[in-house]
């Protein structure tokens, strides 16, 4: 017996019609769920910043008169505690002595696992920090110095642990 049935062109219109309704309704899930996990700015007021980028440069500028530097001496991971350690010298190589510093450790797409550091003083211009519950992978290290004249030196680093 003969099939009766036969593809006209209203049934190619509705099925074209429901094949891209299922792809958009595909694509908004994915794009959602995308943004709600990650909307893709990590620094909070970044036109404000980028309306303040002539100061920053400013404070480069500063920070390179300065003539410190800054060298990481140890960043490893031992189970789930990391140790950095840091040493600041002055362009004559000299150690800088009675810094505050302070710093973060962060990953660079999770802002919920940053870590304060607090750096205290374990040698001749070095100082250390440790921080817990530090997963391996990369993280980023930002950094601050202030000494007792009121100079100010920032720095950040990519690190990788193991």
């Amino acid at each position: 017996m003969a099939s009766s049935f036969r593809i006209t062109g209203r049934h190619v219109l509705f099925g074209m019609i429901g094949f891209f309704l299922i792809i958009i309704a595909v694509n908004t899930v994915f794009i959602t769920l995308a943004v709600q996990s990650f909307p893709g700015e990590q620094e909070k007021k970044s036109y404000l910043q980028g309306l303040n980028f002539n100061d920053r440069l400013a404070a480069r500028e500063a920070q390179a008169a300065l003539g410190w530097s800054v060298n990481i001496d140890k960043a490893e991971r031992t189970g789930k505690t990391a140790i950095i350690e840091l040493i600041f010298e002055t362009s004559e190589k000299a150690p800088i002595f009675d810094l505050d510093i302070a710093g973060v450790l962060s990953q660079p797409a999770d802002n919920d696992r940053d870590q304060p550091l607090v750096f205290s003083p374990s040698g001749p211009g070095r100082y250390e920090a440790h921080a817990e519950n530090i997963s391996a992978g990369a993280w980023i290290l930002k950094v601050r110095a202030n000494d007792n004249r009121n100079e100010t030196f920032e720095f950040t680093t990519k690190l990788y642990f193991e």
